[in-house]
């Protein structure tokens, strides 16, 4: 069983094409990237994105979305690990509900044998065969898609924005420097990277007595509640206590900021979101 890696931002995907300019020929495949929560199953046992067990709400979430398809989804994962987006109105920590079709909802975007993930067309005709919602996908040059992002992006209006995904060859895959995404290359363009406010965050380096000033961008408010989303799944209902939860919320803001190089928010700002994420809940 795999932990799903972690998406390439914009930037960080433009330090890959950077890297490996030859991945722009490829063909890559653009999927919509729904607002929920990342949870995996195999060998009939669902889990939280870290493979922690998961919380009965999200449990009860499960039921709901999926119905009389919940049994054939777990006899599937004894074949494949499969990934998908649990959501709906009740759960779309950014705010982008309107994609879902139900208070709870899902959508099936990957699935994987030991550590290879299957390419969509396959995914799609598994789905299909089995009755399982699948995100859908379209079929687009790199090139053409990180060229033309934001342009993209206008036709996924309703959900958070669309994930590339490229298929490389091994030796292009070795020449990505700490790369881990398996046998995939996974980049994310949300709907807030084509406005991302940048604010000054005072670093002291020491060199030749000077003070050197980086700026560092905001961190979006969907990465904001999709790490306290991450803390959800594993306070389950201690969500509610902000005592248990504001720490924990903190911890995976912190490192999710750490990891892209965004500024770290205020706490007032933290638990300002912390309290509209509980009262979405309600």
């Amino acid at each position: 069983m795999m932990k799903y890696p972690q998406v390439y931002t914009v930037k960080e995907f433009e330090r890959v094409i950077s890297q490996v300019p030859e991945l722009l020929d490829l063909q890559g495949y653009i999927e919509p990237k729904y607002d929920g929560s990342n949870i995996t199953v195999f060998d009939g046992v669902f889990r939280t994105r870290n493979l922690n067990p998961l919380p009965q709400q999200f449990i009860n979430g499960l039921h709901s979305a999926l119905g009389g398809r919940l049994a054939v989804l777990k006899k599937l994962s004894h074949k494949y690990q499969v990934f998908l987006e649990l959501g709906g109105y009740r759960n779309a920590p950014a705010g982008y509900s309107e994609g879902w079709e139900d208070k709870w909802d899902y959508r099936v975007f990957d699935m994987a044998v030991g550590s290879t993930f299957i390419k969509p067309e396959k995914v799609e005709e598994i789905c299909r065969e089995n009755g399982l919602k699948f995100v859908g996908f379209r079929v687009l040059r790199v090139e053409d898609a990180f060229r033309e992002w934001r342009k993209i992006l206008q036709n996924y209006d309703k959900v958070e924005g669309f994930v590339l995904k490229i298929f490389p060859d091994q030796e292009l895959l070795r020449r990505i420097r700490n790369h881990r995404q398996y046998n995939t290359v996974l980049a994310k363009f949300k709907h807030e990277y084509t406005g991302v406010k940048v604010k000054p965050v005072k670093e002291k380096k020491k060199k030749e007595k000077k003070t050197v000033e980086e700026e560092k961008e905001m961190m979006p408010v969907s990465e904001i509640m999709g790490a306290i989303n991450k803390a959800h799944l594993e306070l389950g209902d201690n969500i509610f206590d902000k005592k248990k939860a504001m720490p924990l919320i903190f911890k995976k803001v912190k490192e999710e900021a750490e990891k892209h190089g965004y500024a770290i928010p205020k706490a007032s700002t933290l638990f300002r979101m912390y309290q509209n994420y509980i009262e979405k809940l309600k």
